[in-house]
């Protein structure tokens, strides 16, 4: 019993942390070397037709060398965030398993521990707000020539590899405006924090396209949706992976299969979806620390909160994930309550076989390609 309890703690600890990054983990960042290995966003949808989104920003480097420009619908306003509403959050969603007793016929558990865990005349371009915010500087631009924006962007000390330059114009002609942020000389790349943005939508989008330029391999896309009710992509597969599948696996850092599983479901749609880990009513949400206040205040203020997971690498990344509400889904739990399965089958004792995830066509959205 000790080791059960035990092993429901750390699975549910584990699957906490984002992994440890080397570059910066928004939407759209430039800076040496480009290694983004998670992201972790948060959007709440708000009644004046609205959208805010706090963005992650993970980034060891230079302070010069810092910069981040993301396509947003329209002008926002700029805030900062505190990192540790990210990992309060992901203390309280996470999921946690709470699996069978250890049959006799199990190996003698090894507990793994986890790694540590985001050129034409300028005149063309029209800035439609500057300022500065924490540590930031930041500009909003656009252009009907996004050459022009590109050559702005580079005059004013933004970093636009070559790369980036077919992605800013596909943005461009979809009518984004673009944010831009850099440090401001004082402050140094300790100093930085997780960016909020305000603007006019009624449905949350990751534009993902331009992530694949600092994206890993089978990135990590952690998000949660503060809203009315449930969300769930649009434009995106929305598979479930089972209780049933899910083995103990001492080799893992999470004790069980369950990121194996993972990976497996969203590579049946080719990276084109998300799974829902957390969907509840916020009064269902207790913050642990007194002084994040971020978490209380999402949690008054808006009656249910979703959190979805994907995991996508960058030639995968064509397509911009949006999300909608959907009165009609049930809540789901992030406590999977494994106790009642079949010991030896969860334990793997013997000849049992190891699950198989299937494609599912009835969680591919109209459209889905």
């Amino acid at each position: 019993m000790r080791f059960r309890l035990l092993l429901a703690s750390l699975v549910g600890l584990l699957l906490l942390p984002v992994l440890s990054v080397h570059a910066c983990g928004g939407l759209f960042c430039q800076n040496v070397p480009v290694d983004q290995q998670a992201e972790r966003i948060i959007f709440t949808i708000n009644d004046d037709e609205t959208i805010s989104a706090y963005v992650q920003i993970n980034y060891t480097g230079s302070a010069p060398d810092f910069s981040w420009v993301v396509p947003v619908p329209d002008v926002p306003e700029v805030d900062v965030a505190e990192i540790e509403s990210f990992d309060e959050l992901s203390l309280l969603t996470a999921p946690i398993f709470i699996p069978p007793m250890m049959p006799d016929c199990a190996p003698i558990p090894v507990m793994a521990m986890a790694e540590s865990a985001m050129v034409d005349d300028e005149g063309d371009v029209e800035v439609l707000a500057s300022g500065a915010v924490g540590p930031y500087f930041y500009d909003v631009i656009t252009s009907p020539n996004p050459q022009a924006m590109i050559s702005w962007l580079r005059e004013n000390d933004y970093r636009v590899e070559p790369e980036m330059e077919p992605l800013i114009a596909v943005y461009n002609d979809e009518g984004m405006v673009f944010l831009a942020m850099k440090l401001q000389p004082d402050e140094g790349a300790d100093d930085i924090q997780p960016i909020v943005m305000t603007y006019p939508s009624t449905e949350p989008m990751i534009p993902i396209r331009l992530t694949a330029v600092a994206a890993n391999p089978n990135m990590t896309v952690l998000t949660w949706i503060f809203a009315e009710e449930q969300a769930v992509p649009t434009n995106y597969a929305h598979p479930v992976i089972y209780d049933e599948d899910i083995r103990g696996s001492f080799g893992s850092f999470d004790g069980t299969n369950y990121l194996t599983l993972l990976d497996q479901t969203v590579d049946l749609y080719s990276g084109r979806a998300f799974v829902t880990e957390y969907a509840m009513p916020t009064s269902d949400l207790r913050a642990q620390r007194p002084q994040d206040t971020l978490v209380q205040l999402l949690a008054e203020k808006y009656p249910y909160v979703t959190r979805v997971i994907g995991r996508i690498s960058p030639e995968e990344m064509t397509v911009d994930p949006v999300f909608t509400q959907d009165a009609d889904m049930p809540d789901i739990s992030n406590v999977r309550d494994l106790s009642e399965m079949d010991a030896e089958v969860f334990w793997q004792c013997g000849d049992t076989p190891f699950p198989q995830v299937q494609y599912d066509a009835s969680v591919v959205p109209e459209g889905f390609e």
